[in-house]
């Protein structure tokens, strides 16, 4: 596992060493020379928005986690303006998960640790409230293979995403996660192999009800709650087009 980074720099160098790129390799790819990345990954020098998106074009960072990599590494630009944000919901925010009518969740980004979740999303996805952690609820619980009509496709984006962000998380949570992920014959496999946006592409998620046997097309939306920054990320699924009947075999 990789240690805790604590600034832009040092994720940068993480992704580079996880990557297994020389420094002057990397340089090359971003259009830089090789002391001026020496300069960010010490942090003696502050990446600007069009230096940071030629390092995370080089070391392929999807764009999707790019937000959350510049919030977690640079947190005093966005509590110098507005505070620190809450370290657990407020009444508010939990009045605004459980007014929702569809399966959502607070959830910790990268260890992925359920902060609170709705009915709903206690309903269709039975046992991962009790796991407090969706990746050991993915490979550990029986009840997420019958659920996730694509079991497979599925839990390899949620480890690509650990993966890529884990340097950003508290190294012992992390080896935690993933030592007893591992107990899955999966993980290593997954773990492993990263995943390419051309390769698998984000469509609706297939959730499969257990009580009915029915399958549901569902959207996901994520939202990262603003003013203050929260330390967790809504996720909410949207049902989409009509359910089907399950297949014969589950």
């Amino acid at each position: 596992m990789t240690r805790n980074a604590t600034g832009i720099g040092a994720y940068l160098r993480e992704r580079r060493l996880a990557a297994g790129l020389p420094s002057a390799h990397l340089a090359q790819r971003a259009g830089l020379t090789e002391a001026v990345l020496e300069q960010v990954e010490t942090g003696s020098v502050a990446p600007d928005h069009a230096l940071l998106q030629q390092l995370f074009d080089a070391l392929e960072v999807p764009i999707w986690y790019r937000k959350h990599i510049v919030v977690l590494t640079l947190p005093s630009f966005f509590t110098a303006a507005y505070g620190p944000g809450p370290d657990a919901p407020t009444p508010d925010d939990r009045a605004d998960l459980h007014s929702l009518p569809d399966p959502a969740c607070y959830q910790r980004m990268p260890t992925q640790d359920l902060v609170e979740a709705n009915s709903a999303y206690e309903r269709a996805f039975p046992g991962a409230v009790a796991r407090g952690n969706v990746l050991e609820w993915m490979f550990l619980d029986a009840a997420a293979r019958r659920v996730m009509v694509e079991w497979a496709v599925e839990a390899h984006l949620l480890v690509d995403a650990f993966r890529i962000l884990s340097p950003l998380a508290p190294r012992e949570r992390v080896e935690q996660i993933a030592e007893r992920c591992r107990r899955s014959p999966d993980w290593d496999r997954m773990w492993t192999t990263e995943v390419r946006a051309a390769d698998i592409p984000r469509r609706s998620l297939q959730v499969r009800d257990l009580a009915t046997r029915r399958i549901r097309s569902m959207s996901m939306r994520v939202y990262s709650p603003e003013l203050p920054e929260r330390p967790w990320w809504l996720y909410r699924l949207v049902t989409i087009g009509r359910t089907r009947g399950a297949h014969a075999s589950m």
